[in-house]
Order: structure tokens, then C-alpha cells, then sequence
């Protein structure tokens, strides 16, 4: 019997041609380095292979049993649940938030910011931070700085199309700022009331829309736009008396259709510190999720009480919808931790509100069943689909 390193490279390129994800192909790659140098397939057609996102990225361990923190573990949502570790030196002691696949992470050093492929470690530099006026609160203070960040969204999905219509854009404290690939700074986007919860980009009107504490929506057009300051539109209102609230505690906003925005609103329970449920959860867990629809057209809203055959991801990533199958349930919600303020003193840290809340009957259920990396630094956060770019992990 032929041992399985001594297969001919048109058997192996054969098998290559017939995988249909990304990380099949990596993990044929890995076998041994005759398998690598011998499949010539990957160099060609592997940037153009689905991976099997959305996938939760666990936050950097910090545990002194963990002799290389150059790793990062992620738990795919198909195949019932798997959990994968890559190297990600990049990563490393960074602040991390996601969209389209992507990581946008940034350090101490120089206030720097870079675009990662978590997959391939593909690196795109952005401008430093000088122009956001929070890195100037407290310079010796990096927890604040840290925190900082808290959203990322991007106008098309792809970076490396080089797109002369892409941005990136940034809510970093109080403040929205995007840039183009090859800006050399930010540009700050000013013109809004209330404090920022959530922006998103929608691709078919080709518009940024914001969302703020009293469900105040704006638009803004940072493409075509010439003006200087580049300034908000509201376009809206949510009417909270009519559906019952008497104000939004947290929010999320997202692309649902061509003439829509879907807004989501989460209510939390927080506990006293004597409570048993505080040990377990940090200062606070998700009671529920509220969703509506906002038409762009007729600017009315409604509320939505099913997703569909789609389900929702949300926390420190651009909020964002997929179909629901290989593994992913229909009509629900899956969310991590996205607030830092409360247990960022915690001796353990936080983040360990995380689970997928069901739109059918207000359940909650864990998403997995270790806790493992939860109640480290800083929360894991979800990635969604993207287009690989070109493979030079191997």
C-alpha cells in the first residue's frame, strides 16, 4: 500500500479541487510538507474559497499555564460545534473588533491600526489615531485607551479589491472617523445627539447610518460627500412610547433589505454584587432582544417578532445577518459581551455575557458549554463571511 506521503501530486491536486472550504484545504496543507509543496492548486484558487463563518474568535488568554499567547482559539458554528486554534502573532496583546472577516486591531505602540485576516495574517496598515481627542484623556492609562474602540464597519466587503469606494469606518469613543486605503489620517465625522450605540453601512443605498441613545438614526454619505466637516442627517426617530418603551438601554443597526434597516434593542438585568449570578456572569446578563423595522422609504417603523430563516450576530462586530443552516439556527440571535465599563476591575475580568437568544420564545442558551477564554481581557467577538484574500499562511 502506497504510504499517503508518497501520493502523486495530481492525486493530491484532485482531492484539493474538490474541497469546497477554505479550512479543508489549510488542514490538507498541514498533513506534512510534501503534501504542501506538492499541492499546487491552493496558490491559484484558494482566495476564492467560502469559509464556514460566522465563527466566534475567543479573546486572548491570559493564563499562566498558556506558554504561547501567539495563538488564538475560534469556535465554528458547523459541524456541530468544532473548536480550532490558529497562530496569530499579530493579534497579540491587541485590541481586536471585527467586520466582514477582517480584524481591526490596535496597540500601544504609536497608536497604531492595521486590517487582519485572522485566516492568511494578509496585514493592511490604516492611519494612526492621532485625530481621535479620547487618546489625549489619559496617554499612560492604557485600559481607557483599550476600550476605546468599539466598532468597526466597512463599505464594501472586500479590502483588497482596492475599491476606490471602500471605507473603513470607526466609532472610537465619542467620536465616528473613516479613511480609505492609503490615508495617511482619519476623517472625522461630526453632527449627531445623544451618545453613539451603533453604525452600520449600508451597501444598496450606499449610505452610513448611526443610531444613538434615544434612537435618533442619521445618514451621512462618506463617499460622494465633499463637504468639510463631513456632518450626520437625522432621519429619524424611533417612537419608543408606541412600542412600550420609556428609553433604549442598548441598541444595535444593520442592513435588512434594500429599503431597510433593522434596529435591535437589548435589555440587560444587572445584579448586586451579593448575588450568586454575579460570580457566574460579571455585573450583568441579557434578559432579552427587542427587533424593528425601520423602511427607508416611507421613514415608518414596525416591530419584527421573527427573523425568518435568517439569524443575527452581534457585539464588538459589525452587526450583521446570515441564512441560517450548517449550524446556525433560524430566528436567533447569537451576541457576546460588548460592554467593558462594568467589569473591567472584575479579578477575573468579564465577558461572560454570551449565548443565542431565541425570537420564537425568549430563551437563552450557552453557545457552548466550556467558559473557556470568556472571562479573560477582552470578550470574543464573531466574524462573519468574507472573501479570503490570497493564502500565505504555509
Amino acid at each position: 500500500m502506497t504510504p499517503w506521503v508518497d501520493l502523486l501530486p495530481e492525486i493530491l491536486d484532485n482531492i484539493a479541487g474538490k474541497l469546497d472550504f477554505y479550512e479543508d484545504v489549510i488542514n490538507l496543507l498541514c498533513v506534512c510538507k510534501t503534501w504542501r509543496s506538492s499541492v499546487t492548486i491552493t496558490k491559484t484558487l484558494i482566495h476564492h474559497l467560502p469559509s464556514r463563518f460566522p465563527m466566534l474568535m475567543f479573546s486572548e488568554s491570559k493564563t499562566p499555564e498558556d506558554d504561547d499567547q501567539h495563538y488564538r482559539k475560534f469556535f465554528l458554528l458547523s459541524n456541530g460545534g468544532t473548536m480550532r486554534e490558529l497562530r496569530l502573532p499579530e493579534a497579540h496583546q491587541q485590541r481586536c473588533i471585527s467586520s466582514h472577516g477582517w480584524l481591526l486591531t490596535t496597540g500601544e505602540e504609536e497608536f497604531y491600526t492595521k486590517l487582519i485576516h485572522p485566516f492568511s495574517r494578509t496585514q493592511i496598515d490604516l492611519p494612526q489615531l492621532y485625530m481621535f481627542e479620547e487618546l489625549y484623556f489619559d496617554q499612560d492609562e492604557w485600559m481607557y485607551y483599550g476600550q476605546s474602540m468599539r466598532k468597526v464597519v466597512f463599505s464594501s466587503s472586500n479590502p483588497l479589491e482596492y475599491d476606490p469606494s471602500f471605507r473603513v469606518v470607526i466609532i472610537w469613543g465619542k467620536t465616528i472617523g473613516f479613511c480609505r486605503l492609503g490615508d495617511v489620517s482619519w476623517t472625522r465625522v461630526r453632527g449627531w445627539e445623544g451618545n453613539l450605540l451603533d453604525i452600520t453601512y449600508h451597501e444598496k443605498r450606499k449610505r452610513l447610518y448611526a443610531v444613538t441613545t434615544m434612537g435618533l438614526i442619521y445618514e451621512c454619505d462618506i463617499i460622494n460627500e465633499v463637504s468639510s466637516p463631513l456632518s450626520l442627517s437625522r432621519v429619524s426617530i424611533f417612537p419608543a412610547k408606541e412600542f412600550g418603551y420609556s428609553s433604549i438601554p442598548w441598541a444595535y443597526l444593520l442592513e435588512w433589505r434594500y429599503d431597510s434597516l433593522l434596529m435591535i434593542i437589548r435589555e440587560r438585568h444587572y445584579f448586586r454584587k451579593r448575588d450568586g449570578e454575579y460570580v457566574c456572569y460579571g455585573p450583568y446578563r441579557t434578559n432579552k432582544f427587542d427587533c424593528f423595522v425601520f423602511n427607508l422609504d416611507d421613514v415608518k417603523w414596525s416591530k419584527l417578532v421573527s427573523l425568518g430563516d435568517k439569524a443575527v450576530f452581534l457585539g464588538f462586530n459589525s452587526s450583521f445577518a446570515v441564512d441560517a443552516g450548517d449550524g446556525v439556527k433560524a430566528d436567533c440571535i447569537y451576541f457576546t459581551d460588548d460592554l467593558y465599563e462594568p467589569y473591567r476591575d472584575l479579578p477575573d475580568g468579564g465577558g461572560g455575557d454570551v449565548g443565542v437568544y431565541s425570537m420564537s420564545d425568549g430563551s437563552i442558551e450557552a453557545i457552548f458549554s466550556s467558559k473557556e477564554s470568556v472571562f479573560r481581557g477582552s470578550p470574543p467577538l464573531w466574524l462573519q463571511t468574507s472573501s479570503l484574500p490570497a493564502y500565505n499562511r504555509i
